[in-house]
């Protein structure tokens, strides 16, 4: 008959103390208590635990044989319990996030260094993947949540299996070298870029898709000159003089001297920025505050979507 975790609680304090009157004041219950228990432990495994010598208990070879794998189990228990607390106390936690890299660089970062200075001992990990990247990190649940640019969908398009909800919302820019001679245009279409290389995306990503409709709108054949993955590449070339480049505005989010000039592109054409969360895993605290700290950075820099 196996002894049941008190007990076994008890033969350690026991041990520990070398009395049942110490024992009992350790653990909180009466000396009585602590000495039928001992017995009833002797009794169910067959052979006693201790032995009364010069007026003290002492361990008998048995329970000295087990005092060790007691003494690590009760350990563990005590660690279990500590990091309970600390997550109680909100002094430990973890919190991973794929995310597209613009939104990364320039959503993501913010957010943290904000979060950290509210909650400096939570662990953050950040994956910057493509969209179909986080859409695979979240449905396989190897993160807590993705962000990705709007459409979020998988490569074959399907609606990814998913919670979706939109974080801010923006219009698409153009951006050139401050030479160029667009730079003295307020606003820029399709058709006033025809003439200049075109930095862009490809079809498959999002900002292409979204680039290429709007092309498509405004009866004008979109001719690549340049295709890029990355919103950083693209404006990097455009501050280089290689060509325009139209990017999401997130890129342009962090307070640094981009070394280009902005323009509004038309037809106006929005994008968003996109959270996606696991259909059946809810979020845990650690990863809740983070994105209310999250919203909250996207509401100082007045682009929330309501």
């Amino acid at each position: 008959m196996s002894l049941t975790v008190r007990q076994l609680e008890v033969i350690r304090a026991v041990s520990v103390h070398g009395s049942v009157t110490e024992a009992a004041a350790a653990l909180g219950i009466s000396q009585p208590a602590i000495s039928l228990m001992l017995r009833d432990c002797a009794t169910q495994a067959g052979f006693p635990f201790f032995v009364r010598k010069h007026g003290r208990l002492q361990a008998t070879r048995e329970t000295q044989v087990i005092l060790a794998e007691l003494n690590r189990i009760f350990d563990s228990i005590e660690r279990v319990n500590r990091l309970m607390d600390d997550m109680r106390e909100m002094t430990v936690g973890t919190v991973q996030v794929a995310s597209v890299p613009t939104l990364a660089d320039n959503l993501l970062s913010p957010t943290i260094a904000e979060f950290q200075k509210s909650w400096p001992h939570i662990q953050i990990s950040v994956f910057t993947v493509d969209n179909l990247g986080v859409f695979e990190n979240v449905v396989q649940e190897r993160v807590d949540f993705g962000l990705g640019l709007s459409p979020l969908h998988h490569r074959d398009g399907r609606m990814v299996k998913g919670r979706i909800s939109d974080v801010c919302a923006a219009e698409l820019v153009c951006v050139v070298h401050p030479d160029s001679p667009l730079a003295e245009r307020q606003s820029v279409t399709p058709a006033d870029l025809a003439p200049y290389p075109l930095i862009s995306f490809g079809k498959t990503q999002p900002l292409g898709a979204l680039i290429e409709d709007s092309f498509r709108r405004a009866g004008v054949v979109r001719r690549i000159a340049m295709e890029v993955t990355l919103t950083s590449v693209a404006c990097s070339l455009a501050r280089s003089g290689a060509g325009a480049a139209i990017i999401d505005p997130f890129h342009l989010w962090a307070p640094r001297d981009h070394g280009v000039v902005t323009l509004r592109y038309r037809p106006s054409t929005e994008v968003k920025a996109q959270m996606l969360l696991p259909n059946n895993t809810p979020l845990s605290r650690s990863a809740q505050l983070f994105v209310s700290a999250l919203r909250r950075i996207v509401r100082e820099r007045g682009a929330a979507v309501p």
